[in-house]
């Protein structure tokens, strides 16, 4: 990495417009006057076309004229100009002057990974500061909506465990830090949860553009999100009621339980259907009452069977029903349907 500037034709061009800048009349007196500032422009990612005072006099350009990206500010300390130059001319006496009096380091013993490193860190912070200028608002306010969500919906469960609080089995959750299976890495985690090393806010100063794109995603489906949040929370409410109950009065909590989990798993209709069905449904129905009222959660077979004995019959059905002579009025899930029928036509 170059730390002077050589006898190059750009660098003879940038030697001379130095010393034309300065207050003295040769480079070696010249080039003491200058520092680098460290502020860097980039009309790549400055896309609201805003363009600082010391790149507007020739942007796109070095002040030697050679074409560049990446604009670093230099400043005269002498007589205050600022100026620009492009990455192969930051590379020099300037970057020098600027790390030593900023650390106390003496130039001669400021190494090639030193002055990496300080174009590395003003071109990631010039990167970060552009793109929140553009586009900080509207990502802090879907943040902020999500964020809550984020920690009870992105994550992998990994086994039970017994809650005291709520005298039930409850998942152990983890965040969820890589996505699959069509679900998403949690977003907090990505982002900025203080025990993920690599959090973006701290690594880019920026979100890149999966994290931006999961964002959005999951911003709009934050209602259904929220809703489930919510009917979760409802489910452990109205357990901790009937928990108080239990150890107030020691009794009547076990089916206020119950119907909190039913109501959950969305099955309201479960004691409506309960005593109309036949003795292997009814034995089944005691057995989910029972693990229900332990605090235990139910399993997709089990959820799937209660599916079949409580969907409501159709009107279809109801109809064929009266056809055949059917009085009753008990309401009827489509299994119970297909039993009546099926008593009718053998009678």
């Amino acid at each position: 990495m170059s730390r002077e500037l050589g006898n190059g034709r750009w660098d003879r061009v940038l030697k001379a417009r130095m010393v034309e800048l300065s207050e003295a009349d040769n480079y070696n007196d010249a080039k003491e006057e200058w520092e680098a500032t460290g502020k860097v422009w980039w009309g790549g990612i400055n896309r609201n076309g805003s363009v600082p005072s010391w790149v507007e006099k020739h942007p796109r350009e070095c002040l030697c004229g050679h074409k560049i990206v990446y604009h670093y500010e230099i400043h005269n300390t002498k007589n205050g100009i600022r100026e620009c130059v492009g990455s192969d001319h930051i590379n020099s006496y300037l970057i020098l002057k600027s790390i030593s009096e900023s650390t106390g380091i003496a130039i001669a013993d400021i190494t090639d990974a030193m002055i990496e490193e300080w174009i590395n860190v003003r071109v990631k912070g010039m990167k970060a500061e552009a793109w929140w200028a553009e586009n900080g608002d509207n990502f802090t306010m879907m943040f902020d909506a999500v964020k809550e969500i984020d920690l009870r919906v992105n994550v992998n469960e990994k086994g039970k465990y017994f809650d005291p609080t709520y005298q039930m089995m409850r998942p152990r959750t983890t965040l969820r830090k890589k996505g699959k299976n069509g679900q998403i890495a949690s977003l907090v985690w990505r982002w900025n949860h203080p025990d993920n090393a690599k959090a973006q806010i701290n690594t880019r100063g920026y979100p890149n553009e999966l994290l931006e794109a999961d964002l959005v995603s999951f911003y709009i489906r934050l209602s259904r999100n929220s809703a489930l949040v919510s009917k979760e929370d409802t489910m452990l409410e109205k357990i901790l009621a009937a928990e108080t109950i239990r150890k107030e009065i020691g009794s009547g909590h076990r089916k206020l339980k119950v119907e909190a989990m039913l109501e959950y798993y969305g099955l309201t209709n479960f004691y409506e259907f309960k005593e109309g069905v036949d003795s292997w449904a009814r034995s089944f129905m005691r057995d989910i009452e029972l693990r229900l009222g332990n605090g235990r959660e139910l399993s997709p077979n089990q959820l799937a069977k209660l599916g079949e004995i409580l969907t409501p019959a159709t009107q279809k059905q109801f109809d064929y029903l009266r056809a055949l002579g059917y009085e009753g009025t008990t309401p009827l899930s489509k299994r119970q349907a297909t039993q009546e029928i099926d008593k009718i036509k053998r009678a």
